[in-house]
C-alpha cells in the first residue's frame, strides 16, 4: 500500500459518527448526529443515525477509490 494511502481500518477509526450530546455547539443543529473527520471536524449532520453511518461509509469509499 502506498505511504500516503490510508487503510480501511485507519479511516474507520478516523472518520466517526458522534451521537447527539457528544458534539453540540452553537453552530450546528441540536439533537442531530454528526460525521467528523480529523482534519475538517464536523462535515455533515443527520437526523437519523443510519443516514450518518451511510454517509460515513460513502465518504470512506470516496477516499479509498478516488
Amino acid at each position: 500500500m502506498p505511504e500516503n494511502k490510508k487503510s480501511l481500518d485507519d479511516l474507520l477509526q478516523e472518520i466517526s459518527v458522534d451521537a447527539p450530546g457528544m458534539w453540540e455547539n452553537s453552530d450546528g443543529p441540536e439533537g442531530w448526529f454528526a460525521v467528523t473527520t480529523p482534519n475538517e471536524g464536523i462535515v455533515a449532520y443527520f437526523w437519523r443515525e443510519a443516514d450518518a453511518y451511510r454517509y460515513r461509509l460513502g465518504l470512506i469509499n470516496r477516499i479509498m477509490n478516488p
